[in-house]
């Protein structure tokens, strides 16, 4: 009996060393629930900065032009108005810790309109400036794109149209996810996994000679 109950507590433990460890969505965003309209400053998890704007597309405004591989809502990157060379950012920023993976995830795609556009995504360490011909739909398709730090920074994902248009590119389908744990849950894995082991040890078949009767 008491090795039916040691053996409860080792898979008890390594369940816990192995939530520690599971993939956890830190922003998730399709912009679907956010109504289809022009000259928007807030969309979802995402608000423009200094004074630009975007247009939110979907059901009865320009649903067409959200082409695949996005679906539903999608954003304009060129706002219409006033100053629609958009800077779009996230609300809330993200801390990043070393140890961790954060994987970047999103779709964007040309403008579907004629012109080319350009668009910057910054998020951390990452940066990258994505030109798309007008019927580019593959191209600006990033999924899970690594992200670590050496050292603890907040920092927000970040958005920006480089096209002086109101036709820019077309965003979509944006998550950051973290796998993996910061040192100090690191940490309490193995501390964790360690516990676990020892249990297992008094658990070793008695027949062979090597474990303790109990």
């Amino acid at each position: 009996m008491k090795r039916i109950y040691l053996l409860l507590v080792a898979a008890v433990l390594c369940g816990i060393a192995g939530y520690l460890r599971m993939p956890t969505t830190e922003l998730s965003e399709n912009f679907d629930s956010v109504k289809p309209e022009l000259a928007v400053v807030e969309a979802g998890a995402f608000h423009t900065l200094n004074g630009t704007n975007v247009d939110v597309l979907g059901s009865g405004l320009q649903a067409n032009l959200c082409s695949a591989p996005e679906t539903g809502n999608c954003v304009d990157m060129g706002g219409t108005g006033g100053n629609p060379q958009a800077i779009l950012q996230s609300v809330n920023p993200i801390a990043l810790e070393p140890g961790i993976t954060y994987r970047l995830s999103f779709q964007l795609i040309g403008s579907q309109r004629g012109n080319p556009t350009s668009t910057t995504v910054t998020f951390g360490p990452y940066q990258q400036t994505f030109v798309l011909e007008s019927g580019d739909n593959k191209s600006g398709i990033v999924k899970n794109a690594p992200v670590t730090v050496s050292a603890p920074q907040s920092v927000y994902l970040t958005f920006t149209n480089n096209t002086k248009a109101e036709e820019g590119s077309l965003l979509d389908n944006v998550s950051v996810t973290r796998t993996g744990a910061g040192s100090a849950v690191s940490a309490i894995s193995l501390l964790v996994v360690a516990a676990g082991c020892v249990i297992l040890f008094f658990l070793r078949p008695t027949w062979l000679g090597v474990g303790p009767k109990g």
